[in-house]
């Protein structure tokens, strides 16, 4: 390989760790809000609803809406370092120093797209942003109920 095809290589794995990273800060929070909130929770219940639980409710809400911005800034930095990789590979098959498998990987592609026919059109960052966003709409109904037995 020649120092260019080098340097382009140098830079592949560290998109490729950058994604890594963004999807596993991405979990991190998710705990985080969760532990968060199943806490917040167990506080409003065990207060029975009392009308001076509602400002912790709409924290929940808040933090709901914080965990759907930020997981879905999370994948807009993991696509980001994605689509490099997939860019620094096209560069180093067009200079011929990796060879073109995309026969091969279509082939795969396909079978996996036949086995899960349902699955593979369902996006992974749609269902953590709803995750985040079933929380905030959890706060809601928090501040219902709360309403509703005062």
């Amino acid at each position: 390989m020649s120092a260019p095809e080098d340097a382009v290589l140098a830079y592949w794995p560290e998109h490729r760790e950058q994604l890594r990273q963004s999807e596993n800060q991405r979990a991190m929070l998710t705990n985080y809000i969760l532990v968060i909130v199943a806490a917040i929770s167990g506080f409003v219940v065990q207060q029975h609803f009392e009308p001076r639980t509602l400002p912790l409710s709409a924290l929940i809400i808040i933090i709901g809406f914080y965990g759907a911005v930020a997981t879905a800034k999370y994948h807009e930095r993991a696509d980001y370092h994605l689509l490099q990789a997939r860019a620094l590979t096209r560069v180093l098959v067009d200079t011929g120093a990796l060879a073109d498998h995309e026969a091969v990987l279509e082939e795969f592609r396909q079978q996996h797209y036949s086995k899960y026919p349902q699955l593979h059109r369902i996006r992974l960052n749609r269902l953590w942003t709803g995750l985040h966003l079933g929380i905030a709409v959890y706060g809601i109904v928090l501040i219902i109920i709360t309403w509703l037995l005062d």
